[in-house]
């Protein structure tokens, strides 16, 4: 498709966008999330790998952030107790910082148009989304509309990989292409919605056609998940859900606090271990589930870890020569070639800038944005899931609280994955990670509103 041929297309659907943002914003977030998963890079639809974007969803996200810009500055339509909400701080200094990196950055076109996504992401399915979740209803709609065109996905991925032979390992990897592109972002959106799913599908009053509804999304997803391969996701969802059977245990915050940090302090403490342990392991991955989840560990001869672990170490001595400011966000993949030693480069290495990114959004951003855009990330998203942790202990086990405990679990998901790949430079994930921290602080506020009823009577 050409150019002018594209554009022919796009002027009818940008108008009818506009009309749908004047008519209902409510209406256009659902449909933008419903459109998410199935959305396709520009580069895909056009052979040109130039200036990349994600169709329809971004243009919409971009129209977006000129709505929220308008309603923040102009009418000043939102809620000033989201705004100073710690988490909307925080959010607010992690972008003012991707601002003054993206001023010093070694590349700063690549850096500007990772603020300039970055900012229609968070106007969208953060700020848009906390503002409009005063309805619980809304709330739900919201996780069913993202998992609805998900669903399609599934369904396309099935087919492919059933016609290939569903344990073709090595064809369920890109079967998800052109919608994800690997198996390791489809994964890690499906481990997202299981928990909110599930526990919306067990709440009181549900209405029959949308158990059932709930019942054929749970389905597809977990059918979709282990075919999927995807060996980041099955980790992430498995701690994920240990440590949301923790939380459900109710222990004392201070129990809980003193329990976390003897964690952290023994995983540190067995750094050693644990590394000879992986190094000892040779397991590869396979189509056989227990294996798969083995070679996971395996960091002596398979070739993806080792490659995770070339760009760890590029990263670190990226970060090791640019520490404040680091070089620039989005500049990874294309400054990070020379840092890799002859050793540690697998078959799979390139010097092209043409294989993603650092494969951790920790060690990414501190490569990126330094040392401080790495701590302002770690500390909003620590924020993110004691706000959720509160709602939850607040709410107690009423469909509330079980609610904020599966959204916390969907998070951890992505905060354990995140050690692993990086993906929020994508619409398919930021809407979830945006979305469920706007749920988490939307609730926070709602709870901390009934606070002062509660104390009269």
């Amino acid at each position: 498709m050409t150019g002018p041929e594209l554009l022919i297309w796009l002027i009818p659907a940008a108008l009818a966008v506009v009309l749908l943002a004047v008519l209902s914003l409510e209406r256009l977030l659902l449909l933008t999330l419903f459109l998410t998963p199935l959305s396709i890079q520009i580069s895909y639809l056009t052979g040109k790998a130039g200036f990349d974007l994600s169709l329809p969803t971004e243009p919409i996200l971009a129209l977006l952030l000129l709505v929220t810009v308008f309603k923040l500055i102009v009418t000043r339509e939102f809620s000033s107790k989201l705004l100073k909400h710690p988490v909307t701080v925080l959010i607010g200094l992690y972008l003012a910082w991707t601002l003054v990196t993206s001023l010093t950055s070694t590349m700063p076109g690549v850096s500007f148009k990772t603020l300039a996504y970055r900012m229609w992401f968070i106007a969208g399915f953060y700020l848009v989304t906390a503002q409009l979740f005063v309805s619980d209803r809304f709330t739900r709609r919201y996780i069913i509309a993202y998992a609805a065109g998900l669903a399609v996905v599934v369904i396309f991925f099935l087919a492919r990989t059933g016609s290939a032979g569903l344990l073709n390992q090595q064809f369920a990897h890109s079967a998800c292409y052109p919608f994800y592109k690997d198996h390791t972002s489809f994964g890690a959106s499906m481990a997202f919605l299981m928990a909110p799913l599930t526990v919306m599908l067990f709440r009181k009053g549900e209405s029959l056609p949308h158990r059932i509804l709930l019942s054929v999304l749970i389905i597809l997803f977990v059918t979709g998940f282990i075919f999927s391969y995807s060996r980041a996701a099955w980790v992430s969802l498995i701690a994920a859900l240990a440590l949301s059977f923790i939380l459900w245990l109710r222990m004392p915050v201070k129990l809980l606090t003193v329990a976390a940090a003897g964690f952290i302090i023994a995983v540190v403490f067995s750094a050693g271990w644990i590394w000879q342990r992986m190094d000892s392991t040779t397991e590869d991955s396979s189509a056989d589930l227990g294996q798969h989840l083995r070679s996971s560990s395996n960091i002596s001869t398979d070739q993806s870890n080792l490659e995770r672990i070339n760009r760890w170490k590029c990263a670190l001595k990226m970060f090791g020569e640019k520490p404040f400011f680091g070089w620039g966000p989005g500049t990874y993949q294309f400054k990070y070639g020379p840092f890799q030693k002859a050793s540690d480069r697998t078959i799979i290495s390139t010097d092209f800038g043409d294989a993603g990114n650092a494969h951790s959004e920790y060690l990414g951003t501190l490569s990126e944005s330094g040392l401080p855009g790495a701590l302002i990330f770690l500390i909003m998203t620590f924020l993110m899931l004691i706000t959720g942790i509160r709602v939850w202990y607040r709410e107690k086990k009423k469909f509330t609280g079980y609610f904020a405990l599966a959204i916390i679990t969907g998070l951890m998901t992505y905060v354990i994955h995140g050690i692993m790949n990086s993906f929020l430079d994508s619409d398919k994930i930021a809407a979830l990670w945006w979305g469920f921290a706007a749920i988490l602080v939307a609730m926070d506020l709602k709870v901390k509103e009934k606070q002062p009823e509660v104390v009269r009577k």
